[in-house]
């Protein structure tokens, strides 16, 4: 099937204000980077209108879980990024809380790993995770597909975007990790500085060379994060329980020097994604700042940037919130 981007960003077209002030700024190349024409989607399952739409629709219902109750959009609701607001969130079929802090989904289609530690090479294989997980949405496969052939509405949206007669959870994920790879924001006020459509102020031009000085390495331009994984010193003990749970990426790898390394956030949308870290063990960002400044524990994993920790003053930091304050994008969390 042909790639139909024309027709994806009509359908998206509310994510696609690309501002047409004149200015005699050059636009930088970094802002054509971020862009439907760039989606890396594989081969087996590209971007079409009729596959973006399917996957919004199931996203959005709960049919495809255990109780049919619970939706991908409970833990990953687009005023939060397509996260949560929640440390851990309780939002799944059983009600306990979760492990991990549901991760918003922002321009993860550049990902090259997924989940926290990531364990997923692929989108199409992580859906089933959060699908068939006793604690979020917990659905039986099987079940879930007979419901969905015996809908009034999904055989024939789903004859139409993948040209099959019979449903199949192979191609449930699929409709759901397009809809995933288009939730992109582009939209900020950053984007538009890049764009040359507007001018930093002073104060966002100085905070965004602080950050550039003390955080770019890991959170580099245009996606603000590097998507490999880190130890950033919030723990030094990496219990062996709930199988490997709270090792990091060393529950993949089997190596120590992966112990206790998370995937590094992207942080677009940071305002509205609070709060923070792989487990949200941080609420705010002031106690971001003072993690990485004083309260960072040595392991032979962690970070070089982190071995003499990152200091900042009270005026350095809020010259890099105001510069951060320059990634919320509006129009992709729906507020515009």
């Amino acid at each position: 099937m042909e790639r139909n981007y024309s027709r994806i960003i009509a359908y998206l077209s509310c994510m696609m204000i690309l501002g047409a002030c004149g200015t005699s700024k050059k636009e930088d190349p970094q802002a054509s980077v971020i862009s439907y024409q760039n989606i890396p989607d594989p081969k087996r399952n590209l971007m079409t209108e009729e596959r973006v739409a399917l996957g919004k629709m199931l996203f959005n219902d709960p049919i495809l879980s255990g109780n049919g109750k619970i939706a991908c959009i409970d833990c990953h609701d687009q005023k939060y990024g397509y996260g949560e607001n929640v440390a851990l969130s309780t939002n799944g079929i059983t009600g306990e809380p979760l492990k991990r802090n549901s991760p918003p989904l922002i321009n993860i289609a550049w990902a090259n790993g997924w989940f926290w530690e990531g364990g997923a090479k692929n989108i199409e294989s992580l859906i089933f995770g959060p699908l068939t997980h006793p604690n979020e949405m917990g659905a039986n496969l099987k079940e879930m597909v007979n419901t969905l052939n015996d809908h009034p509405e999904y055989p024939r949206l789903f004859q139409k975007a993948y040209q099959t007669k019979k449903i199949k959870s192979a191609y449930i994920a699929r409709a759901l990790a397009v809809y995933c790879r288009s939730l992109i924001s582009n939209q900020s006020r950053y984007d538009q500085y890049l764009r040359g459509e507007i001018n930093f102020s002073y104060d966002e031009l100085k905070g965004m060379s602080l950050f550039q000085a003390k955080c770019g390495s890991c959170h580099p331009s245009p996606f603000f994060t590097d998507f490999n994984y880190h130890n950033i010193g919030l723990d030094n003990v990496f219990p062996d329980t709930l199988e490997g749970l709270y090792q990091g990426r060393g529950r993949i790898t089997l190596e120590d020097n992966d112990m206790g390394k998370y995937k590094t956030p992207t942080l677009r949308n940071l305002f509205a994604t609070a709060p923070y870290m792989h487990d949200g063990r941080l609420q705010t960002l002031e106690e971001v700042f003072d993690h990485y400044e004083n309260g960072v524990k040595d392991y032979v994993s962690l970070a070089p940037q982190m071995r003499k920790g990152i200091s900042t003053s009270e005026e350095e930091r809020e010259m890099i919130l105001t510069f951060l304050k320059t990634l919320t994008d509006s129009t992709f969390l729906g507020l515009e």
